[in-house]
This record gives C-alpha cells, sequence and structure tokens, in this order.
C-alpha cells in the first residue's frame, strides 16, 4: 500500500474567475467534477476558495498515477470541459514553498477538503523530525565545525535542517504517520 501512496500523482491548478461570472464557474465545476469522479484512478478533488477573494478557485486533484492523471486530461470530456470553462475564468499563476500544507491558512473556505491536522500533531512532528536532523547533523560535523565562529556553524546547521525537513523528513513522516495526523474520514482507501 505504502508503495501504491508514492505513485499517487496531485496537482494544484488555480483559476481566476472573469467579474460576474462566479454562478457560471460554480456551474461548470459541478459538471466538471461529475465526469471527472467517473474517471479511472481518480481519488479526489479539493476546491478551495481563499478568504477576502471572490474570484480565485485552487482546484487539488489526486489520481492514483500519472498514467491515470494523463488519461483524464487527454480525454475527450476533460477537454471539452477545460475550454468551456475559459469562458467564465482564466487560469492564474502563484508560487508557493511547500511548507504552507503544514499550517492552517487564514481565512480559508474548502469544499471536498481535507481537514489539516492539530498543531499540537504537527509540533510533536516536526520536533521528532529536527531533533533527530539536528543530533545526527552534530554527531557527524562537530568535529569538522566545532572550531569555526558561531555564525558560520549556525548557517550550516540552519541550511541542514532547512533542507532535510522540506526534502526528506517532512514528507516521509507525513506519509508514516497519515493515519495519526489526519481523521479516519479522509483516509485513502
Amino acid at each position: 500500500m505504502s508503495g501504491d501512496f508514492q505513485k499517487e500523482v496531485t496537482w494544484v491548478i488555480c483559476r481566476s474567475i472573469k467579474p460576474g461570472r462566479q454562478k457560471d464557474y460554480d456551474g461548470w465545476f459541478e459538471h466538471y467534477m461529475t465526469f471527472q469522479r467517473k474517471a479511472a484512478g481518480y481519488i479526489g478533488t479539493t476546491l478551495i476558495i481563499p478568504g477576502g477573494s471572490k474570484s480565485l478557485r485552487y482546484i487539488i486533484h489526486r489520481f492514483t498515477n500519472k498514467a491515470a492523471k494523463e488519461t483524464w486530461e487527454n480525454s475527450p470530456e476533460s477537454i471539452k470541459l477545460l475550454e468551456e470553462v475559459n469562458k467564465y475564468s482564466e487560469p492564474y499563476y502563484d508560487t508557493a514553498t511547500g511548507l504552507e500544507t503544514w499550517f492552517a491558512l487564514p481565512n480559508l473556505r474548502t469544499q471536498i477538503s481535507v481537514p489539516t491536522p492539530p498543531r499540537w500533531k504537527m509540533a510533536i512532528v516536526v520536533f521528532i523530525a529536527a531533533y533527530a536532523i539536528s543530533s545526527l547533523s552534530r554527531s557527524i560535523l562537530n568535529p569538522f565545525l566545532e572550531q569555526w565562529p558561531l555564525l558560520g556553524n549556525t548557517v550550516i546547521y540552519t541550511a541542514i535542517l532547512v533542507a532535510s525537513l522540506t526534502y526528506f523528513a517532512m514528507p516521509i513522516l507525513s506519509r508514516l504517520l497519515r493515519k495519526w495526523l489526519y481523521v479516519k474520514s479522509v483516509q485513502s482507501p
């Protein structure tokens, strides 16, 4: 089962709804979801409406693997529906660091969403990961860096900690501990 989870594909699309076209877009989205839910390999979709914005919609799609995602994207239904949505909205591009998923975003309304884990659970997971990485990096690098000025060795240890948390520890721990972090009602099958 853990191998299946690693093959899952998640992608985010953001659309900016044209003025006065919110009802048209919402109707389109319901129609789109009717078809997407029937697609082979479909796992789920989350719609995020940022607070204070009437025009932005973030759509997070999940499929079992890349092939299922591409099959859906290239299907006649998907192509037709994506051409139609351009009447009501346009693509919106934004960047993110990836760390946002560990914190509750203020003023968010979601539909079909996965709730953020409680902060105390996130704090425990981050502490475990940070403690392990800090201890390991200090035990390995102290003989080489203990004579360096405090600023120099602190920069190196901090860079190792941040990179290790972002690219290794948090993705692994969030996958291993997902049953504990997230409520049972939103678990993947």
